[in-house]
């Protein structure tokens, strides 16, 4: 894969792909700020998202699927309802009229993953955005997927170890804080209803959504936004974001609790 230097970044400038290259162009060209603060994106293709094709009928068969397992499972329903009972609550995903199409859409089959070892949510919905319709691609086929711009684990540890305070938090719901341009949500609809006794539903998830090949670098690249944002007000939390965030997670020192106050 051909590789170049971005040339007047910084020395720390990551080597990037032609096609990472064009990721970061267009996440720069296209990324807004709400009043309240939010960022907005859009979702960054390598190539026409019609060719894709129309996959409802899987995600169709995908849903009675999950469906069915979950009327086998009380203990797993109830989980899965609340997961996505909070998704409309915090509207993060919104029921839409389907009696227009748009001219392309596409369905996010979804399915639950169990973490045994979670402290707080066992169960979480993922989407499936490598689902391939019938034209034998997928929505993932067709993304950018990005740089990684942040430093590795590793070395944000090592770093920690030359301060006495540490400090450790995680940012919560990261790619669920970040809107998705209302130009791209028909491509991350989804197929729900709380009830089999109620008509299937379509939905439109509004936030970047794990599962889809360019989340990682939309919301990392988000952060990295806002630290530039804001650097002039909050210079030291902004280089804390830049360097010392390893995707979702906070692991910096200093020199007294005072000063990471």
């Amino acid at each position: 894969m051909q590789r170049f230097w971005i040339i007047g970044e910084a020395d720390s400038a990551p080597c990037m792909s032609v096609e990472e290259a064009a990721c970061e162009k267009h996440f720069s060209q296209n990324v807004q700020r709400t009043p309240e603060g939010r960022y907005i994106v859009r979702l960054p293709f390598k190539e026409p998202v019609s060719s894709v094709g129309d996959n409802r009928s899987i995600a169709q068969r995908r849903f009675r699927m999950v469906e069915s397992r979950l009327q086998r499972d009380t203990n797993l329903q109830a989980q899965y309802h609340d997961f996505m009972a909070e998704y409309v609550t915090l509207g993060h995903m919104q029921r839409v009229d389907t009696s227009t199409p748009p001219t392309q859409q596409y369905y996010l089959p979804h399915h639950a993953v169990i973490r045994e070892d979670s402290s707080t949510t066992k169960v979480r919905v993922v989407f499936d955005a490598s689902c391939k319709s019938g034209s034998g691609k997928s929505l993932n086929d067709v993304l950018m997927v990005g740089a990684v711009i942040q430093d590795d684990l590793r070395s944000i540890i090592l770093r920690t170890r030359i301060n006495p305070v540490l400090l450790i938090a995680d940012i919560q719901k990261m790619y669920r804080q970040i809107l998705v341009d209302e130009r791209d949500t028909p491509l991350q609809r989804i197929l729900w209803r709380s009830s089999p006794d109620e008509p299937v539903s379509t939905f439109e998830l509004k936030t970047v959504t794990y599962g889809t090949a360019s989340a990682p670098f939309l919301a990392t690249r988000t952060l990295q936004q806002l630290a530039d944002d804001e650097k002039a007000d909050f210079p030291m939390g902004a280089a804390i974001l830049k360097r010392d965030v390893y995707v979702d997670d906070l692991v910096t020192s200093g020199r007294t609790p005072e000063e990471l106050a």
